[in-house]
């Protein structure tokens, strides 16, 4: 049996800050505002996973509401998506991102992002794509958005 979900966040820039993106930290004199490090792509992927079991989302299990959740690593939110997926006996067959933003250049750090994502999801970095799409002039607001597709697997 095969599953399909879907997930997307956004984020705006702040100066002064750390990017943390797919689990990889950028110092770049900017990060993504949030509740925990922000980092967009991981809480996109958590969504998609949890989307696909049918279960809840990374807002209702980690509220930005609880301290406990201020400046979290977004590691941690992925990891209990993981739990469930794991749980419900289900495996990651690939992933598809898309990266929307007109900084910084996805290009430029995309093997490094694969890389960390091959080993925080456990699968070959041969299923995993990201894309880099840049606004085109469109929502001018500094910001970057990440909507993300995964296929899971019933394990037999």
């Amino acid at each position: 049996m095969y599953r399909i979900g879907i997930g997307q966040d956004a984020h705006y820039f702040e100066k002064d800050k750390k990017l943390y993106l797919g689990g990889e930290e950028f110092d770049i004199g900017y990060g993504l505002k949030g509740h925990s490090d922000g980092d967009a792509l991981l809480h996109a992927i958590t969504d998609a996973i949890l989307g696909a079991l049918a279960k809840t989302d990374i807002g209702t299990l980690f509220p930005d509401k609880s301290k406990e959740n201020k400046n979290r690593n977004s590691v941690d939110f992925l990891n209990k998506a993981l739990e469930i997926m794991y749980d419900m006996d289900y495996s990651i067959v690939n992933l598809d991102c898309n990266i929307i933003a007109d900084k910084p250049n996805i290009s430029s750090v995309r093997d490094k992002i694969i890389d960390s994502l091959s080993r925080l999801l456990s699968i070959s970095k041969d299923n995993i794509s990201i894309k880099a799409k840049t606004k085109e002039g469109y929502n001018k607001e500094d910001s970057l958005e990440v909507i993300c597709i995964v296929l899971l697997q019933k394990m037999i």
